[in-house]
């Protein structure tokens, strides 16, 4: 399995194959089957495109993932030259759920690896935040005036009342003190 082309492209080079191949022409995954001509030489791929995949909710991922177990279960069968006709349903649904059980559980752990990074990623940039202004960053806290959807700063109180130098309440304004007409 192949998460981007750099991976495919390596995996391709091990497997021995010398002539030229994409990854993913169109679409989120796709399986392939390569056979060097003239050589022993072949390899088995599912290749996803990760980044796409993330932006589908669960359940077309696993229909993503299905899918492309459906192609390559017929891959098999086709490099091990049973024919078509001639596969039972029980071998191609037991060989299907084999390899199903394997992709998805690659992917699961490609996903936990990711979040993982990410979560890493996120608090060694507050680590650093922290050693260069002493604090946490704006981006880890959300706040009045804060980056968010609540960056218009809101007072949480009306304002107080006037205060003289020793911070005590002055009271109402005395009307006395202004002459009237």
């Amino acid at each position: 399995m192949c998460f981007s082309d750099a991976a495919f492209q390596q995996a391709v080079r091990d497997s021995k194959i010398t002539t030229k191949h994409s990854s993913l022409d169109v679409g989120l995954a796709e399986s392939h089957f390569i056979e060097q001509e003239g050589t022993t030489n072949a390899m088995l791929a599912i290749v996803f495109n990760y980044e796409e995949m993330a932006k589908c909710d669960a359940l077309e991922r696993l229909g993503v993932i299905y899918h492309e177990v459906s192609h390559t279960v017929t891959h098999v069968f086709e490099y091990i030259g049973e024919e078509e006709s001639k596969i039972g349903d029980e071998s191609r649904s037991y060989l299907g759920e084999h390899i199903f059980k394997q992709v998805f559980s690659i992917y699961a752990t490609e996903e936990d690896k990711r979040e993982s990074a990410g979560k890493r990623d996120r608090a060694a940039f507050v680590e650093i935040g922290k050693k260069i202004r002493g604090n946490k960053l704006q981006v880890d806290q959300q706040r009045d005036r804060g980056p968010g959807s609540d960056s218009i700063h809101k007072p949480k109180d009306p304002p107080g009342r006037a205060k003289d130098f020793d911070w005590q309440d002055i009271g109402k304004a005395d009307d006395s003190f202004f002459p009237t007409k």
